[in-house]
């Protein structure tokens, strides 16, 4: 999540923090000539850490007459490269989400995980990270592409040159994203394969704990699953195209009488 104050986020003030440092090296002063009466060494070890108020840095400025340039205020605009989104536009899209896909060795069966989407102060623009997986060694985190004038959003990673990219339509009145999900399967050992499958996901409400992890048949949530899956292919979130063979001609032999 997206958290700052008139300081700006975590990073800049540590940076804040790093200034000080270097001002009390220039002349010859430690942390422990800053402690006061009014500035206690707890407040100071924080203050080192990053951790704040704007009136402690007062205090600090006042007592070393010395004003401490305050970096520029985050930007709330996405790289044009992924979009060029304002964090006002999509701080909706943030929060937890149950992600369902079938599984690729078996698509009979589907796999239940959790997707975190966020806003990153250092990379200023939405981020993924992938949860609670079963098989947690293919666990994924990347960025959150939205391209100007459609319904869709992208959630890519990328690892050692291979790219995953999810494509999915905004939430609709249930907060539920439908898509295609589309990588490299590795069934087993050194084999990889191209697969394309379905993916759906739904935002969670606060304290929510969805079934997770291999999801069977014999799942009691397999039927509501299976369902949202089939969503995307019957309401059109998604198309595989993929040509039908054609019908061969009948012969025209004469017909004997």
């Amino acid at each position: 999540m997206k958290h700052e104050t008139g300081l700006g986020s975590k990073p800049d003030k540590k940076a804040i923090a790093n200034a000080i440092q270097r001002y009390l090296d220039a002349n010859g002063l430690a942390r422990k000539d800053l402690i006061r009466e009014h500035l206690s060494k707890s407040s100071i070890e924080k203050l080192f850490q990053g951790d704040f108020t704007e009136r402690t840095l007062n205090k600090v400025e006042g007592l070393l007459k010395t004003s401490f340039q305050r970096p520029p205020a985050v930007k709330d605009t996405a790289a044009k490269s992924v979009g060029g989104y304002v964090f006002d536009a999509v701080e909706y899209l943030q929060g937890d989400y149950l992600c369902v896909r079938p599984m690729f060795a078996n698509p009979a069966n589907f796999n239940a995980y959790l997707i975190t989407i966020a806003w990153n102060d250092e990379q200023n623009c939405l981020v993924f990270e992938e949860k609670s997986r079963f098989d947690g060694k293919y666990r994924q985190q990347g960025t959150v592409y939205i391209p100007f004038g459609t319904a869709f959003m992208n959630l890519v990673s990328s690892s050692a040159g291979n790219v995953r990219t999810i494509l999915l339509s905004l939430p609709d009145s249930e907060d539920m994203m439908r898509g295609i999900i589309s990588t490299l399967s590795n069934p087993k050992g050194s084999i990889y394969i191209p697969v394309a499958a379905p993916i759906v996901l739904r935002k969670l409400q606060p304290g929510e704990t969805p079934e997770l992890g291999v999801i069977s048949r014999d799942n009691s949530r397999y039927g509501e699953y299976q369902s949202w899956l089939a969503t995307v292919l019957t309401e059109e979130f998604g198309i595989f195209a993929v040509p039908q063979p054609s019908t061969p001609r009948k012969s025209k032999r004469a017909v004997k009488r």
